[in-house]
């Protein structure tokens, strides 16, 4: 909750605003992640995201690219450590520049894609 709390006021009323989209609008843009997501189209789902934190670039920051570095270097120390975990997030996190792999490649890490 640090990130929203540290947004300024109108990047807060843009996010709070995002969330209370009508209904039918939220299942049809759901049913179109849930698509690309099956058929592994990140650019799909990199898009949808895409357009939806373009404006204020402050949010796109807030909820995509700072979590997604801290999940990274979260990864990244956990992998150091013996044994096995599972790591799951929204994907928006998985898909488009920045996101969770991104990092990780970036970091020298391979990642794949598991279907």
């Amino acid at each position: 909750m640090g990130f929203f709390d540290g947004l300024s006021e109108a990047s807060q009323r843009v996010l709070l605003e995002g969330a209370v989209e009508q209904p039918a609008a939220m299942k049809g843009q759901f049913d179109a992640m849930l698509k690309a997501w099956t058929e592994g189209d990140t650019k799909a789902i990199a898009r949808s995201f895409n357009a939806e934190m373009a404006d204020p670039p402050e949010l796109r920051d807030a909820l995509l690219a700072r979590r997604n570095a801290n999940w990274a270097a979260w990864v990244e120390r956990r992998l150091a450590q013996p044994g096995s975990v599972m790591v799951a997030v929204g994907a928006g996190h998985l898909a488009g520049d920045n996101s969770v792999q991104d990092m990780l490649q970036k970091r020298g890490y391979r990642v794949t894609r598991l279907q």
